[in-house]
């Protein structure tokens, strides 16, 4: 028991008289307040107020913190220690694991490697399966037949005799046949029941080990690591948002697997490791296995996400290892060149027989060290030549001397020749000279020594460098190091000549005598030192020892070779330029290849060699060099390796080489990028380069090389923009045949903005006037380098390639990328257009024009050419010409797009501005305005000068915790902010003060004036959207008021992972008080906007969703008032509609687009629409409607269809109200729902404003009129359709399909009398329509009294028994047999007699009546109802045109008359014989469309001519009218026109006005 006395003392005192009394133990605790909130701080939910603590901590002890390791458990094992009961224990700890049932680090790793050795050692052992079948017989002992028992045991002592053979197999297949033997001698079915119920676990057993041991092995590896897959590959989907709503709706009714999956993918990190150290296991016991596995280990390669990288990488490796020969076939295959290369005595080799390992396309530097140290002389100095060889194959060897020791190791002394191309090969003193005049020469990165350095393209050819090596193994250092003066002095008999033939050859002299020109190699039998830093510090030591020896004998370099068994060799090189210090760029890295992999050209970044898994390839993370104090902004990986192979002969095979070496290689590439992302500077890499040298020569045209290339940067496209590799080199030696001279090529990959691939290729050629190669374009386009010299340095970010790195990092398009984007999907659509037309018609070259729209100082829209990225505010717009295949003359649009990079696309004053502007612009033109929307909604900003210098006034200037009284500036400081900030005037503590009242800052675009110009741009939205076709396209995310905005213009595209919110996730938890929402996604992701509505589509990417925007504009016309773009279709007009709806639920999509054929292969059953043409949009909300836009003959309408299926509303649970829970309600079909109605009302208001005629297939059954529905508003939503549709300016057709019916209510709302104008209704042959169905009308006006009227006018029999009863005399029994004769007729009768009236009712629903009684127009056959229905869409919308020509003409006009005087005009043209033809909408059409052509063609048409006679009554008529009302004006009138006749009209005039005439009786 707990007792307080709490004394109130001022809050921030020292409360010394709070004590506690805990009476139990009779303690006293004497406490003191410690306030962690101060008085006005904002307190969250749990936040702590203050801490109280003891006023002498002294007197008690207080609780440490283990921080040490518990022990072991010691409790009792469950598992017992026999072989089988281990691999139990092995295999149950790791299927824990791929549970998500793992122990923390660092536990965890320890025990995982314990439990895999365990389960690898014990799966593997041959008695694993006799010890399992013995536990299984003794668990059964009794319940079998002796004999059984007996012959399974025997079977089972002979394999226990026989189990270290390596030929005995565990006699699965034996035992099972005596199981299956007994059990055919048993004859009751009871019996064999029993019998195998009691043997299951043997069968089991059995059939686990049919493949043996090893087959028992591969079956259970391929269960973890498919247990591992199947659940990995649920996150694999896109955001882990999206994947977790995947899940549910798999798991639909079990959520605990979906729980487990989640609780699995937590670990995901260990459940990694445990598959590495498998497939490890794999590699090293059982290499065989990896291909019998191969589907499962391909499939994990597949893994895309970060979380599975080191798994797939892993997977990736041992499939490329599993397809290349081991390293004992390889040192067995190197070894037999050897041999049979040298001669029978023993003494010499042949070179030629050597050319396979020098040229070989596998690797040889890990197998051909070990031949440094063989027995066999010969082979030792031939391995060492083959070394030299394919080390320099890039150079010209052209001096090679092999010699001894004293000791007898073996020496090799090469003479090679810098090429042309090499950076080193031209005039050192040149160099040196250049280099001097450089204020800051860099001192690194060069390729094998000097830096590299800009040069004078008029430098002179001069002669190629030599360079000089010596070559030499040794088993230790200690070994080498006496032997060094030995081998140092080879240098200098080499150059006196001592070894036969003089190596040094004319070249050396152009060579300057203060050049080292010296190279040596040193390999070392390293074993068992695998520490990097022991190894570079001993080697630098010595070289340090003996450096003045090296630098008098001119060494350039000095290489360690550091040769382990079954590893590649390890290279520390050290360089006289860095005093003979290692150069860490080169480490690990044979530096006769850095020419090859032109390391040099990095020399802008300061580079950091990463650690890689692949040999072949070297991986540097470069950052880029700014001056001293800056920060760095490119940080970028380089990807480089070397490809090798023998010389190709034919095209094939050469072509074959490339695409498989080549995309092995890019992959490769991309494995050690996705290792080296782990690196804390991997998240800020960008522009990520591959390099990739062929160093063969390749025998194929180099066009194909560029259609390969494409289609395999294609084809891994969304991984290589993944890790950011915007940028590949290829470089290839080309020949045209066998015999031409190989033509060095490159090939220049780059994809700027993740969807514009750009394929550059060039040929290096000798620039004449400075002896430097340089690029020169290859193909018809000269590309960006074109000209560029080879050396030239890889260039760092520029200002557009930084900001869209800034936008990629908020995973969508820098703003100026979308022009491009546009061009690209606008040209995709022309050749798509092309293919289906079977036209030869190509994109215009000015597919897309565009020019960008600003604001001038008056606030202003004008239109300006500038450079992209000069935008200064974070709204960009334009006005853009679209040429598409519906108007190959071009078509207008406004497009608005925020800049994400510029104050993260939020909404200031001047955004507003421009936004309103623009849109004010479309409306103005009568244009389609865009949005592309990726903002974070209105800008909150503070004053940044007041921040500077506002200085406080506290309540104790000793204890400012105790709080403050106000803000303040000093004079000095309140004469600087003039303008910024109200303030008062005061004196206080002494001094003059200005207390700041409010702050008004400097800089407009900081507070509430970005709301105000947010709900500018909210009304004017709403305004566009009422005027003009709006479009918008939200990624990465709109906020606040830019979600506003999207939405209020309505048709709205999502991109994957872009939410539509209003307030973000981080600021919600924050009210919440805890952390409920885990990301915005949550909150507006597709699965939220997307499922009620509010997006009316979904698109993967920024380019797929331009491209929808696209096709959508292609359904609307090209202004506001012009008709639909109609493009001749290539689906037929008159062709049969195949689908046929059927009376059961049916896809309504099918109906309208058509679908495979379900019973003819490779046939296609058309529907109503032109193939391909339908667009539904809002599909996942309000599923009982389908809407959408379609093309029906090429002329685009809107879509309104019913599905005919139930379907499911789920209701998602929200995460920050824990009693609610998810929940799915069925809503049956031909019904309208309020989420239903409401899309059917919202469809048809988009589709009148873009001026679409609407077709409507009606098939409902009423309106859903249940309590929940009437209180979620289904009325009112209903009304909203009507409401639609009396506002609907263009022709709406209502079709009731075959086997549909329309009934009561939904018949109301879209009855044709609401808008007679423009509505019409027809009803298929096959269809009903009525107040009720059927079986409501019988329930009401067919009752059973009814029934028993007609059954008594109709049924004889019951006539008679009829008759029988009123026959007079009968007694009560007759009379009552009678009466139940007649209750048994009526009984047997009922039944038919209600289907004879529900199909009496069911008649008076027909088209035929529903025709008679004039509420539809037509009754249609569906075989045809597509002709009809093109046919009298295309005059509707014809005589709408030549209808508002009159109305301009002359408004006064009903349509009646209108109507009438069409038809007049038509009889008039045609003739009165073809009168008839008035009602044949074909010939109508076809008339008003030769109309037009005349009209195009002639510049006149009849019904144009008949239109100018109405406009000119129709003035006279005014003109008229105007007089009569005012005949004071008539005089000046007369006057007036007078002075605008010419002579001659003005003598008509008078000779009219001297005849007599009579008054027009329209006077009085």
């Amino acid at each position: 028991m707990v007792s307080l006395l709490l004394t109130c003392v001022p809050i921030y005192g020292h409360i010394t008289t709070i004590f506690v009394h805990i009476t139990k133990f009779n303690v006293f605790c004497f406490l003191s307040v410690h306030y962690v909130k101060r008085g006005g701080a904002v307190l969250d939910q749990g936040s702590i107020v203050a801490k109280l603590e003891l006023d002498d901590p002294s007197r008690v002890q207080r609780a440490q913190m283990y921080t040490g390791q518990f022990p072991a458990p010691q409790g009792p094992s469950v598992h017992g220690s026999k072989l089988h009961q281990v691999f139990q224990k092995a295999k149950e700890a790791l299927d824990n694991i791929m549970n998500g049932y793992c122990l923390p680090e660092p536990y965890f790793e320890e025990k995982c490697e314990e439990y895999v050795q365990m389960f690898m050692k014990s799966v593997r052992n041959p008695a694993l399966p006799l010890l399992e079948m013995q536990e299984m017989v003794s668990s059964i002992v009794g319940r079998v037949p002796s004999d059984v028992e007996k012959h399974i045991k025997k079977l089972l002592n002979q394999y226990n005799s026989n189990i270290t053979s390596v030929l005995c197999q565990f006699p699965s297949q034996q035992i099972a046949n005596v199981i299956d033997k007994h059990a055919a001698t048993l004859a009751k079915k009871a019996d064999r029941d029993a019998f195998f119920l009691h043997t299951q676990g043997i069968i089991q057993l059995v059939q686990r080990y049919r493949n043996g041991i090893r087959g028992h092995m591969k079956s259970v590896i391929h269960d973890l690591l498919l247990q591992y897959l199947t659940i990995e590959k649920v996150f694999q989907q896109g955001p882990y948002d999206k994947c977790i709503t995947a899940l549910i709706d798999q798991q639909k009714g079990d959520m605990m697997t979906a729980v487990q999956y989640v609780f699995s993918h937590y670990h995901v990190k260990e459940k990694n490791m445990l598959v590495v150290m498998l497939i490890d296991q794999l590699c090293k016991k059982e290499p065989g296995l990896i291909d019998e596995l191969s589907q499962v280990i391909g499939e994990l390669t597949s893994l895309n996400k970060q979380d599975n990288s080191k798994v797939s990488l892993r997977a990736r490796q041992v499939l490329i290892a599993a397809h290349q020969p081991s390293y004992e076939v390889r040192h067995n295959q190197v070894e037999s060149i050897f041999l049979n290369a040298i001669d029978m005595y023993g003494h010499q080799f042949c070179p030629d027989s050597l050319k396979k390992v020098i040229m070989s396309e596998t690797a040889v530097f890990d197998v051909l060290p070990s031949f440094f140290y063989h027995s066999n002389e010969v082979i030792r100095r031939a391995a060492l030549e083959v070394y030299v060889r394919r080390a320099y194959i890039a150079y010209e060897v052209n001096g090679l001397q092999h010699a001894s020791l004293t000791s007898g190791c073996c020496v090799l002394q090469f003479q090679f020749m810098l090429p042309s191309s090499h950076p080193n090969s031209i005039n050192s003193l040149k160099i040196k000279r250049l280099a001097k005049s450089r204020p800051n020469p860099m001192t690194r990165v060069a390729s094998l020594s000097e830096d590299i350095v800009d040069l004078d393209v008029n430098d002179v050819k001069l002669p190629p460098c030599q360079r000089m090596g010596v070559m030499c193994a040794f088993e230790t250092m200690q070994e080498f190091e006496p032997k060094f003066q030995e081998v140092i002095a080879m240098f200098m008999a080499m150059k006196q000549g001592r070894f036969g033939e003089d190596l040094y050859d004319s070249h050396i002299e152009n060579c300057p005598s203060d050049e080292p020109i010296h190279i040596l190699n040193i390999a070392l039998n390293v074993v068992g030192e695998k520490d990097d830093k022991i190894l570079s510090d001993k080697f630098y030591k010595f070289c340090q020892e003996k450096a003045d020896i090296l630098i008098s004998n001119d060494v350039r370099r000095i290489t360690f070779i550091c040769l382990q068994k079954r590893e590649f060799p390890k290279f520390f090189t050290y360089r006289a330029r860095l005093d003979f210090g290692e150069d860490p760029i080169y480490r690990h890295l044979e530096p006769a290849l850095a020419f090859q992999l032109e390391i040099n050209r990095m020399r802008n970044f300061d580079l950091v060699a990463m650690d890689k898994a692949s040999h072949r390839m070297h991986l540097y993370l470069g950052s880029a060099k700014v001056e001293e104090g800056r920060e760095v902004t490119d940080y970028r990986f380089f990807v480089r390796a070397i490809i090798r192979h023998s010389d190709m002969v034919t095209k094939e095979a050469s072509f074959e080489y490339l695409k498989n070496e080549g995309e092995r290689m890019l992959l490769e590439a991309l494995d050690e990028l996705e290792l080296a992302f782990s690196h804390p500077n991997s998240k800020r890499t960008d522009c990520n380069h591959i390099f990739l040298n062929f160093v063969p020569s390749v025998i194929m045209d180099p066009m194909k090389i560029e259609e390969s290339m494409r289609s395999m940067v294609l084809r891994y496209g969304s991984r290589l923009w993944k890790l950011r590799v915007l940028q590949a080199e290829l470089r290839f030696n080309v020949k045209k045949n066998s015999n031409s001279t190989p033509i060095a090529m490159r090939f220049f990959i780059t994809n700027e903005s993740g969807y514009n691939l750009d394929i550059s290729s060039y040929r290096e050629v000798t620039d004449m006037a400075s002896s430097m190669i340089k690029f020169v374009s290859a193909g018809p386009r000269q590309g960006p380098l074109h000209g560029r010299m080879l050396n030239m340095s890889y260039m760092t970010k520029d200002h557009l390639q930084l900001k869209r790195y800034n936008a990629s990092k908020f995973n969508t398009t820098y703003v100026y990328d979308y022009p491009d984007m546009f061009k690209k999907n606008l040209v995709s659509m022309w050749n798509k257009h092309s293919k289906l037309s079977g036209s030869k018609e190509e994109a215009p070259e000015d597919v897309i024009t565009c020019s960008e729209l600003v604001l001038d100082a008056n606030g202003q829209i004008i239109t300006m050419n500038r450079m992209h990225g000069e935008n200064t505010i974070g709204m960009v717009a334009w006005k853009m010409t679209f040429k598409t295949p519906e108007y190959p003359d071009g078509r207008d649009v406004v497009c608005i797009a925020n800049d994400i990079t510029h104050q993260i696309g939020s909404f200031g004053p001047q955004e507003d501005n421009l936004f309103e502007r623009a849109s004010e612009l479309a409306r103005a033109q009568g244009i389609p305005r865009i949005y592309l929307s990726a903002n974070s909604g209105a800008r909150i900003g503070l004053a940044e000068e007041v921040k500077q210098l506002f200085k406080v006034s506290w309540d104790d200037p000793s204890a400012p915790e105790k709080g403050f009284k106000y803000l303040y500036l000093t004079p000095e400081d309140y004469k600087k902010l003039d303008g910024s900030v109200h303030a008062v005037h005061m004196e206080d503590e002494g001094e003059s003060r200005y207390k700041i009242t409010d702050i008004i800052g400097q800089e407009d675009g900081i507070g509430v004036e970005n709301l105000r110009g947010s709900g500018m741009i909210a009304g004017g939205t709403s305004r566009a959207y009422e005027e003009v076709i709006t479009l918008n396209m939200v990624t990465c995310r709109a906020v606040g008021i830019g979600s506003y905005v999207v939405r209020l213009g309505q048709r709205i595209i999502q991109v994957e992972n872009s939410p539509i919110i209003l307030t973000g996730n981080q600021a919600l938890n924050k009210v919440l008080g805890r952390d409920v929402y885990t990301s915005n996604n949550q909150l507006g992701g597709i699965q939220i906007m997307h499922n009620n509505g509010v997006s009316h589509a979904v698109a993967r990417d920024d380019f797929h969703g331009v491209y929808t925007l696209l096709k959508w504009l292609s359904y609307m016309p090209k202004h506001k008032g012009a008709s639909v773009p109609v493009v001749p279709s290539i689906d037929v007009v008159e062709r049969d509609v195949q689908f046929v709806p059927t009376k059961t639920p049916y896809d309504p999509r099918h109906m309208l687009a058509g679908r495979p054929h379900p019973d003819i292969a490779n046939e296609w059953q058309s529907g109503f629409f032109d193939k391909d043409s339908f667009m539904e949009i809002m599909q996942p909300w309000a599923q009982t409607v389908v809407v959408g836009r379609a093309k029906l003959g090429g002329i685009p309408m809107g879509v309104i269809a019913v599905e005919t299926r139930t379907v499911n509303l789920d209701i998602p649970a929200d995460p920050g109200n824990p009693d609610t829970e998810s929940k799915v309600i069925a809503q049956a079909g031909m019904v309208w729902f309020p989420d239903s109605a409401f899309k059917t009302a919202q469809a048809i208001k988009d589709f009148n404003r873009e001026e679409l005629p609407l077709i409507i297939f009606a098939n409902w059954r009423g309106f859903s009129g249940g309590m929940k529905d009437m209180y979620e508003q289904v009325l009112k939503y209903g009304s909203y359709i009507v409401d639609a549709l009396v506002e609907y300016k263009q022709p709406v057709m209502v079709y009731i399909p075959p086997n549909g019916e329309l009934r009561g209510g939904s018949w109301v709302v879209i009855d044709p009398t609401i808008n007679p104008e423009h509505m019409e209704m027809y009803a298929d042959v096959d269809s009903r329509g009525g107040v009720l169905e059927p079986e409501g009308t019988v329930e009401i006006k067919f009752k059973r009294r009814d029934l028993l009227k007609a059954m008594r006018r109709i049924d004889p029999k019951y006539q008679e028994l009829e008759i029988s009863l009123q026959v007079k005399g009968l007694i009560d029994k007759e009379r009552n047999e009678i009466k139940s004769k007649l209750r048994e007729r009526e009984e047997l009768l009922l039944p038919i007699y209600h289907q004879v009236a529900v199909n009496f009712a069911d008649l008076h629903d027909t088209a035929g009546r529903m025709q008679e009684k004039g509420v539809i127009s037509e009754s249609l056959h569906w075989k045809n109802s597509r002709k009809f229905f093109y046919w009298r869409v295309r005059r509707l919308l014809l005589e709408y045109k030549v209808c508002a020509l009159i109305r301009k003409a002359n408004d006064t006009l009903s349509n009646v008359e209108i109507k009438f005087m069409l038809r007049r005009w038509f009889v008039d043209d045609q003739g009165a014989p073809k009168a008839y033809l008035w009602d044949n909408n074909q010939a109508v059409s076809e008339w008003l469309l030769d109309q037009e052509r005349q009209q195009a063609t002639k510049g006149h048409s009849s019904i144009l001519d008949n239109v100018q006679s109405v406009r000119r009554d129709q003035l006279i008529l005014q003109i008229r009218k105007l007089v009569n009302e005012n005949p004071e004006v008539v005089m000046d009138s007369v006057v007036h026109m007078t002075q605008k006749m010419t002579p001659s009209q003005k003598a008509e005039i008078i000779k009219v006005l001297s005849t007599e005439t009579p008054i027009d009786s329209d006077s009085n």
